[in-house]
């Protein structure tokens, strides 16, 4: 580059310091600085560890053969190592996919990374994105995300948008799955619905998992299936001689199922006693898995609202806001769009049963409730469905009634808020042919670390 001279240049900080300080960097500033010594700088560093890199944008817009139309901009976005990327063969987090190529699927279609698949691009300020409905993502302020520009009744346009630019009551699109919600993977369908039942209503002790239904007058048809579907999967895995299936607890309106191999699960899983929730493990099993693990909590937690005047809703009630989170990304990934309301019902207290005949006031934590309706109630009912007859049954004679049209689901989510989260590594991928991929639901752009015009970022 004969045009560095000797000259000497001011330099100027323009950036952020006050994190740099805090984690006891200290600031030399220079004033001025000569061009040579400071190209050669640049030159070593990138040499010795490819960092910092170092590109002439203005040299490139004149050079590129769309310079009359369009300006280039360099991109580098990224995400946190947990965010969860769907791929062919289920879900991943970014760190499982790391220097590996893989399958991406976005939209319910498959598309190649590149060989390197994710990789990381620095450590950087993150932001939390978070949606109405349930749905966040933590990624970089550039990095960008599919937003509706135009909404109608019979039209959806779309454009890309920066994290950073996104605002309250901006509309972003989530992934439809819909037409490709398969694939495969550890653990069956069978399985997957006894740790329904063991999350919902069971007991998880060091030395036996215990699957409990409680029989009262009013649920007794309903829980009626789900006892005969657990002991037909039981007694189809392998258990002792003198396993007796369910057996009723005296005094009480309760049936208990207890076998080893179901606590064995439980442990390969994840769970342990104190910790009886979905696992990341579980994220990363097949999609059948997926429909037993939905239908046995549905069976034990779930309920079916509403009425042809004000619709109907299957909920799901929990007092575990991130447990509700796994949930509904589970349901995306099967085509099945979801909305979690937060503090339906307050932390408080409340008459429960105290397990010896009466009633005892205790401490409630507060409820959240995820909400399935309008189309995504018949992929639902025909995918997962619930093995409680009551339950099934009133789902099934709602919708048979239902005169009007189920309401089209969109697959777009409101932006709630964008808030500072904490500086963290990140990563990003390549995604030829789509340039896009599935980062928790979310239809997120992938890396550019070559200049691109707007128009394609």
């Amino acid at each position: 580059y004969p045009d560095l001279d000797d000259s000497r240049y001011d330099s100027k900080w323009n950036g952020e310091i006050t994190e740099w300080k805090k984690m006891g960097g200290k600031v030399k500033v220079h004033k001025t600085v000569k061009a040579k010594y400071l190209w050669d700088l640049i030159c070593a560093s990138a040499w010795r560890s490819a960092e910092p890199g170092l590109h002439f944008l203005e040299r490139s817009n004149k050079r590129s053969n769309t310079y009359y139309f369009e300006n280039l901009i360099a991109t580098n976005p990224c995400l946190t190592a947990d965010a969860w990327i769907h791929t062919a063969k289920g879900p991943k987090q970014v760190k499982d996919l790391l220097d590996t190529q893989f399958t991406a699927r976005v939209d319910g279609q498959d598309f190649i990374s590149a060989q390197e698949g994710f990789f990381k691009t620095g450590t950087k300020k993150v932001l939390s994105l978070q949606t109405k409905e349930g749905y966040s993502l933590r990624l970089t302020s550039n990095h960008k995300v599919k937003r509706v520009s135009k909404f109608g009744r019979y039209s959806l346009e779309t454009e890309w948008s920066e994290a950073g630019n996104l605002k309250a009551g901006d509309l972003i699109v989530i992934n439809n799955h819909i037409k490709n919600s398969k694939w495969e993977g550890k653990y069956s369908y069978e399985e997957g619905y006894l740790m329904g039942l063991l999350i919902g209503d069971g007991t998880l002790k060091s030395d036996k998992a215990i699957l409990s239904v409680w029989k009262t007058d009013e649920q007794q048809a309903g829980v009626q299936g789900v006892m005969q579907e657990a002991l037909q999967i039981a007694v189809s895995m392998p258990h002792r001689n003198d396993f007796v299936g369910w057996t009723a607890v005296k005094g009480r309106e309760e049936y208990r199922l207890s076998l080893a191999y179901i606590k064995k699960i439980a442990h390969d899983l994840g769970m342990h006693p104190g910790r009886k929730t979905i696992t990341d493990i579980m994220e990363k099993t097949s999609s059948n898995f997926y429909k037993g693990l939905l239908k046995g909590l549905f069976d034990t937690d779930g309920s079916v609202q509403g009425s042809q005047d004000k619709g109907i809703s299957v909920r799901l009630s929990q007092s575990n806001f991130p447990f509700l989170q796994a949930v509904q990304r589970m349901l995306l990934r099967l085509g099945i769009a979801s909305t979690i309301y937060q503090n339906r019902r307050y932390a408080g207290s409340k008459l429960l049963p105290n397990g010896k005949g009466g009633y005892g006031k205790y401490s409630t934590k507060a409820q959240h409730e995820l909400v399935i309706s309008g189309e995504s109630l018949i992929v639902f009912s025909k995918d997962i469905g619930f093995a409680d007859t009551t339950k099934s049954n009133r789902l099934t004679e709602l919708l048979s009634q239902y005169k009007r049209v189920l309401n089209r689901e969109r697959f777009i989510a409101k932006v709630k808020e964008i808030t500072l989260a904490e500086i963290e590594d990140v990563f990003d991928v390549q995604i030829p042919g789509i340039n896009a991929f599935d980062a928790n639901g979310l239809y997120v752009h992938n890396c550019g670390e070559q200049p691109l015009g707007a128009w394609a970022v």
